[in-house]
């Protein structure tokens, strides 16, 4: 195996063709610069430079070397420059995972700004249910996955990330609409149209209807995507519970209407996640600061 120290010695000395430049150079002395080739002439069993001549020479073997240790140490340098260019957010990919909710309606306005900022950075975004999502964080390269149901995994990392409210919609026509307080058991009575089995949403419902001994209605309308139930909604199949982002628009806008229900207040943990162990890339590192700032502009 080739001394790299001794290489770069005589790669210098090749080039400069002077024992003295080359000393100068590395910053060493001039009998350690004829140590350090002498070492690696007795290592390759060959002769590199004619010491004879002034100013030296190569050999056959030695201009043979110089060409090999030039691209030896082109592609150290690449190699280099290419790190840095991870390290400096240059270059790069990110691939993050997130359930519904966070993926439609929180992260877009942090993923653009981060690309703003980053345009080297590669982003994809990937979107499902907190199951699906849980199932991808193992077996595709997601970098980090950001849920807002229950995880139980020993082998994923969870963090609380940030706190999300969920409320009641109807039409704005709708009795309860104008209410001050809609009974629990009222609203279990109405038609509802909520998200399918498996999403963050749809448990922390079912979670918090349990704790009070009680469970969803059958009959239930089960879509599988948040704007669909708004517009179901709006066109009058029922009464929904979606996270207050989701509809934030549509209630300003009186196209929806919140419909207060005292005892069911829900409120849950948006988490993120990261499989435990797994190293993390700058980029990785720097979107995670990004989005614990809350950088949005």
């Amino acid at each position: 195996m080739l001394n790299l120290h001794a290489l770069r010695i005589f790669t210098v000395l090749a080039e400069t063709r002077s024992f003295s430049r080359a000393a100068e150079i590395l910053y060493m002395s001039q009998p350690a610069v004829s140590k350090a080739t002498r070492e690696l002439e007795t290592q390759l069993g060959l002769v590199l430079i004619d010491r004879t001549a002034r100013p030296i020479v190569l050999t056959a073997a030695g201009a043979v070397l110089l060409a090999h240790a030039r691209r030896i140490f082109a592609s150290e340098r690449a190699a280099v420059q290419a790190l840095a260019a991870l390290r400096d957010l240059e270059v790069g990919s990110l691939a993050i995972g997130a359930s519904s909710t966070i993926g439609n309606y929180i992260l877009p306005p942090l993923v653009a700004a981060f690309h703003r900022s980053y345009p080297g950075v590669r982003l994809t975004l990937d979107i499902g249910n907190t199951r699906q999502i849980v199932e991808r964080l193992h077996s595709t390269p997601l970098d980090v996955a950001f849920v807002e149901g229950p995880v139980d995994d020993a082998d994923v990392v969870l963090e609380p990330w940030r706190e999300d409210e969920l409320v009641v919609i109807a039409p704005p026509d709708h009795p309860f609409a104008s209410a001050e307080g809609v009974p629990l058991a009222r609203l279990l009575a109405a038609p509802l149209v909520l998200r399918e089995p498996g999403s963050g949403t749809r448990e922390v419902i079912e979670l918090s209807l349990r704790m009070r001994g009680l469970e969803l209605p059958p009959g239930v309308i089960e879509i599988g995507g948040t704007e669909a139930i708004k517009r179901a909604v709006g066109a009058g199949a029922g009464l929904a519970i979606v996270p207050i982002e989701t509809v934030r628009s549509e209630i300003g806008a009186s196209q929806l209407a919140r419909v207060r229900v005292p005892e069911l207040a829900l409120r849950r943990q948006l988490s993120r996640l990261t499989v435990g162990g797994r190293p993390q890339s700058p980029a990785l590192a720097a979107f995670l600061a990004w989005c614990h700032e809350g950088r949005e502009g």
